[in-house]
């Protein structure tokens, strides 16, 4: 085993060799200067601990298996990163959209208990129960037209009230 001082000045060498050749071999993968630094320090890091001159033969290629590997590990990173920001992001959208359905609805809502009694029950067995104006003119006993005429006014007061709150 060589002694601490050795060990120091041999990785020296390794570090001074070869470092522009292992960052300029990462940042053409990464294409990132502080992502391509940080896994060439990284793979230094991991020579040092496992530094021991007499027992590797080939220290560039010993260095260029561990940067690969440091390589890997930060894509893989960065991969499932990317997924959860994009996850974050598409909850977030849903979330906002959701939000804004909601408020409409309970805007709606509102708007309808204004309406007069017998307009927003028409309305609602039409819209809300899906039952036809025929339908609808059967079990209230008054004509289709007035059925339509409910609708109709049921219609422009909500898209007056609506119009107004977009303005």
């Amino acid at each position: 085993m060589a002694s601490q001082k050795d060990k120091r000045e041999r990785f020296s060498i390794l570090f001074d060799l070869h470092y522009r050749k292992l960052y300029h071999f990462a940042y053409n993968i990464l294409k990132d200067p502080d992502a391509s630094e940080e896994v060439v320090q990284e793979s230094f890091i991991k020579l040092w601990e496992q530094f021991d001159p007499t027992e590797i033969k080939s220290f560039e290629a010993y260095l260029m298996t561990i940067l690969k590997h440091k390589v890997l590990d930060h894509l893989r990173k960065e991969k499932v990163k990317k997924r959860h920001i994009d996850l974050y992001q598409l909850n977030q959208q849903t979330f906002e959209e959701l939000s804004q359905e909601w408020e409409i609805q309970e805007r709606i809502q509102m708007l309808l208990q204004q309406l007069p009694e017998k307009t927003r029950t028409i309305f609602k067995m039409s819209r809300i129960n899906s039952y036809s104006y025929k339908e609808i003119a059967i079990i209230k006993d008054i004509s289709v037209k007035t059925v339509e005429s409910h609708i109709s006014k049921a219609l422009t007061i909500l898209k007056q009230a609506l119009k107004k709150n977009r303005d």
